[in-house]
């Protein structure tokens, strides 16, 4: 599903959400720090910092999700075909039934309109 997206093109979707979502899970380590005569660059506070990471790992979590999802709903498709392939064996009075009703969506589907 995520990589359907990103064929879309630029213009219908924004690819960039979808790499994000596709990240690996996030681990904070702390960055090395510099050794220099320089003073640092100014750092974006904790807080925030704290805030997008727990914001990226919530769509992480609803990506899974849904991947999850689509897995098991595939899953249950690929079941219900398989089961739809093995054929199954009719009473003489189901097969009776089942071409009766066979027959009226005929008449029904060539009748006059």
């Amino acid at each position: 599903m995520a990589q359907a997206a990103l064929r879309i093109a630029d213009d219908e979707i924004d690819t960039s959400i979808v790499r994000r979502l596709m990240a690996r899970p996030l681990h904070v380590v702390p960055a090395p720090v510099p050794v220099s005569e320089e003073p640092a660059p100014v750092q974006a506070r904790p807080d925030q910092t704290n805030a997008e990471v727990s914001r990226l790992r919530a769509e992480i979590q609803v990506m899974k999700a849904v991947l999850g999802a689509e897995r098991r709903e595939t899953e249950r498709l690929r079941d219900c075909l398989t089961r739809m392939e093995v054929p199954e064996t009719l009473t003489p009075e189901a097969r009776i039934v089942r071409d009766r009703w066979a027959a009226l969506v005929d008449m029904i589907l060539d009748g006059p309109r």
